[in-house]
């Protein structure tokens, strides 16, 4: 992947990672977790993606403790880095993240070069962490020295710029410092990142109902009932109907019918209606 000429399209991520995470929810709704997940160990071949190298998974209901050295370390979550005496399959998600990330730059987003730096680079990415994430933690030391420093977190846009909004939310909130706040790969096909081409940005309507809308306040119409006459032949129904938008300039001879049902600016209609013969 480091080879490539040319990053991947996000349609392109989009479709790796949904297989990806697929396969990983399959692994742990069953009860295991990888732990080595990395670029090496995801095969493609005609966009179909397989995960391979199950040497490290482990049983998610094993009895603790576990290996300390687990996963490449650029993909290590820092539970595996602080020697945390429990983790759990949120050390997959973590990796998925990083990996998200790099195939958007075709470079690791962690690259530390033994432990301690490890945590510095996340630490660069991601800010300094609260120390009460990792309460199993035996080596929590390392991260004690990197705190003192109160490293800010940096914009992952300016990192990632090639990156959507919905992409850079779900790769922060895979590489979250504290793994009960990762999401579960199923709970990460849900995010809108996987959904971007499904949506519906407005709903359907009319488009003269959005032509006519757009035209400014609605029309005030006035209605004028006036006392019926006494013979059947004096009654009418007066009708007064205001309107104030625009509309085509209507020709001399076009009749007060017509006026009706167009919007003419400042103009005043008076219908009378003969209830008796249906006249205008």
């Amino acid at each position: 992947m480091r080879e490539k000429q040319r990053s991947f399209s996000e349609e392109e991520i989009r479709n790796f990672m949904s297989q990806v995470l697929q396969g990983l929810a399959h692994m742990h709704r069953n009860g295991y977790f990888h732990r080595d997940l990395k670029p090496e160990n995801v095969l493609v071949t005609k966009d179909v993606l397989k995960i391979a190298d199950f040497g490290l998974a482990r049983e998610v209901s094993s009895a603790p403790p576990y290996t300390e050295y687990v996963s490449t370390r650029w993909y290590r979550a820092p539970e595996v880095l602080l020697q945390s005496s429990t983790y759990t399959p949120a050390i997959d998600m973590w990796a998925v993240g990083a990996i998200i990330a790099e195939l958007f730059t075709l470079s690791p987003i962690f690259p530390g070069e033994s432990e301690i730096d490890q945590l510095y680079k996340i630490c660069c990415v991601l800010g300094t962490p609260e120390l009460t994430a990792f309460p199993k933690a035996t080596n929590v030391s390392q991260l004690m020295n990197l705190s003192c420093a109160e490293i800010l977190p940096a914009n992952l846009s300016d990192i990632i710029p090639n990156a959507s909004l919905e992409a850079i939310d779900l790769i922060i909130q895979l590489c979250s410092w504290d793994p009960l706040k990762r999401p579960t790969a199923d709970q990460s096909l849900q995010h809108p990142f996987f959904h971007v081409g499904m949506w519906v940005p407005y709903p359907l309507r009319d488009p003269l109902e959005l032509k006519l809308n757009n035209k400014g306040p609605k029309p005030n119409l006035e209605l004028n009932l006036w006392d019926f006459g006494a013979e059947p032949d004096d009654c009418f129904l007066g009708l007064t109907l205001r309107c104030k938008a625009q509309c085509f300039k209507l020709g001399a001879r076009q009749n007060y019918q017509s006026a009706i049902h167009c919007h003419l600016p400042d103009l005043t209609c008076v219908v009378n209606i003969d209830i008796q013969h249906g006249h205008l």
